[in-house]
């Protein structure tokens, strides 16, 4: 009969559907009633969105992307101290009225190196005898112009600081007599020669310091050895 053939064929499919929801259940598989949105193409123009909270990352690597310095991809790099043998220094004898015991000289520093530095407090000055050895004078570090500043020297760049001492009689006992100035960034006495612009000719060993005081350096000339 008709409607004995329609009620079999419901049930068959009612049996069928429950023995589906049984093996998906025993598979661990969750059934969903709602319909299943198709998958792209492989191959398709569109690549799935990162995450918006997760970083982005190599293709290569996995690794984060860096986009430090305003999304360049590039981190900043940490500039080294300058060191005695990436500069050279020259020594200024400056002008003085007759009878005064007292000099000073403009001391600028050069970056000679061909990479970036950074100074930052003075670069100490020796006095040095004919014999090439230094010679034992009293220093005093002061903040002259003002306190010392970091300075970033590019090759060719230079900074600046002042230096004083008062001048002696070679013949007294606590006068340091040389001919020559060495500087150091590394320590307070020593180190490579400067180059003496102004001063009396080596041979008469005639730079007398009974002491020496030691300004800071400058990124520039201004009231550097007005103190």
């Amino acid at each position: 009969m008709k409607y004995r053939t329609v009620r079999v064929a419901a049930l068959a499919a009612v049996g069928l559907g429950l023995a589906l929801t049984q093996q998906a259940c025993a598979s661990g598989v969750t059934v969903s009633s709602e319909p299943t949105a198709v998958a792209p193409a492989v191959g398709g123009s569109e690549a799935p969105s990162p995450s918006a909270s997760g970083p982005v990352r190599s293709g290569k690597t996995g690794q984060p992307i860096s986009t430090g310095n305003g999304g360049s991809g590039q981190t900043g790099s940490t500039v080294a101290v300058c060191r005695s043998k990436d500069v050279k220094v020259d020594v200024n004898y400056q002008p003085h009225s007759d009878g005064e015991t007292t000099r000073k000289a403009l001391v600028a520093l050069t970056n000679s190196s061909g990479r970036t530095c950074k100074v930052d407090g003075r670069v100490a000055i020796s006095l040095v005898n004919a014999a090439d050895e230094v010679v034992d004078v009293p220093v005093k570090e002061v903040d002259e112009p003002g306190e010392a500043v970091p300075i970033t020297l590019k090759p060719g760049r230079t900074a600046f600081e002042g230096i004083k001492w008062t001048v002696c009689d070679k013949s007294d006992s606590d006068c340091g007599v040389g001919n020559t100035l060495r500087y150091n960034l590394e320590a307070s006495t020593d180190g490579p020669v400067a180059n003496l612009i102004g001063f009396p000719a080596p041979e008469k060993s005639n730079i007398t310091m009974k002491s020496l005081s030691i300004g800071t350096l400058q990124p520039s000339t201004q009231g550097v050895v007005v103190w």
